[in-house]
């Protein structure tokens, strides 16, 4: 998975638009979001991880047996902002 991917790209937006109206977004909000319906737990899961790692965005997370098992963002970086508006 890449940065430029759709998944990626999606969650981002998502995660973005949320912070706007509380403090956090949990794995299971983005699982839910109807705009990411599309996409399977496992790509959600390596997509937010992929965007903590880069620096995308600031979040909290756990693993467990290779799999994504938290998630709670509270910040898009500014990196994250100039990735949304390519």
């Amino acid at each position: 998975m890449q940065l430029n991917d759709q998944c990626v790209k999606t969650i981002l937006s998502f995660i973005n638009k949320e912070l706007k109206k509380k403090d956090t977004v949990s794995f299971n909000d983005v699982m839910a979001a109807r705009e990411c319906k599309k996409f399977s737990v496992g790509d959600i899961g390596k997509a937010l991880e992929l965007l903590r790692r880069n620096g995308y965005v600031k979040a909290h997370s756990k693993f467990g047996c290779s799999e994504l098992l938290e998630f709670s963002a509270y910040e898009v970086t500014e990196k994250g902002i100039q990735l949304l508006s390519k």
